[in-house]
């Protein structure tokens, strides 16, 4: 299932590549982003967007590029030690990429 998501920054490294932050909104305990204009992604990071400290203070959020698709970041998301997240919150990835 494909997440909804939205480039808030993005600026150009003297590598060549860009980095890039990007809001997430997911719908679902796992899904995926494809990252649109670019060959290739690779996650820097992940921030949980913590609305509400005191429920959602064990969120946590797996994101790995995807094997076969270089521009795909696959993600799963937790609530609590290996339970899956039962309310979705937005949560913000770095990425860099190349175009």
């Amino acid at each position: 299932m494909a997440y909804d998501y939205a480039t808030t920054e993005q600026r150009a490294l003297e590598t060549g590549e860009m980095e890039l932050i990007l809001d997430v909104t997911p719908d679902a305990a796992t899904g995926d982003i494809t990252v649109t204009g670019y060959a290739s992604v690779r996650v820097v990071g992940v921030v949980p967007l913590i609305e509400d400290p005191a429920a959602n203070a064990q969120v946590a959020v797996q994101a790995l590029r995807d094997g076969s698709t270089l521009n795909k970041i696959n993600l799963k998301l937790w609530q609590a030690a290996n339970s899956a997240a039962a309310a979705y919150k937005k949560f913000r990835l770095l990425v860099r990429g190349i175009k």
